[in-house]
């Protein structure tokens, strides 16, 4: 196993696609009932690119495994007070959970939020999701609130847990 991370880039589309799809089964991290395109997914990658927000992708001997981005925690263009925050997301295929990926990931990304002047950034959480939660407190983030039956998905209601972390 050799993991890297590079940028993403529109070859990528139809596997970041099938890894964002994982996740909408479950219903506890992609607040959709309905699957991504790779149309969907190819016009997200463009608007990333030309907003400057990072998208990157992890490989495992050249096969993509995962996919994380960040973008504007609120409108910042509309509310600039909000142009030093960001929300993240962080996807992995499940084959290559335990393998790093999301470390991996997550490092990079915090890097280049970083460089490019970023002081915090936000997880936005399903409350079942023990296991972002887990991954995420382990990497410094501290929950700052939770917004109870925020969201709807698969005939349950969903509670999202905000969390932090201080870039500075």
């Amino acid at each position: 196993m050799t993991l890297s991370v590079r940028t993403a880039t529109e070859a990528d589309v139809g596997r970041n696609t099938d890894i964002f799809n994982l996740a909408i089964p479950g219903g506890d991290a992609e607040w959709t009932e309905r699957m991504h395109t790779d149309d969907e997914r190819l016009a997200w990658l463009r608007e990333r690119e030309a907003t400057g927000r990072p998208v990157l992708v992890a490989e495992d001997d050249g096969e993509v495994v995962g996919v994380a981005s960040y973008g504007d925690f609120r409108d910042s263009t509309l509310r600039e007070g909000f142009r030093f925050v960001c929300e993240h997301s962080v996807y992995v295929d499940d084959a290559a959970r335990g393998t790093g990926a999301a470390d991996l990931l997550m490092d990079e990304l915090e890097s280049v939020a970083r460089a490019n002047g970023i002081r915090q950034m936000v997880a936005t959480i399903d409350a079942f999701n023990d296991r972002s939660i887990r991954f995420h407190s382990r990497r410094g983030y501290v929950e700052v609130g939770r917004m109870p039956d925020i969201g709807y998905t698969f005939g349950t209601w969903r509670t999202m847990v905000l969390m932090q972390l201080d870039l500075g």
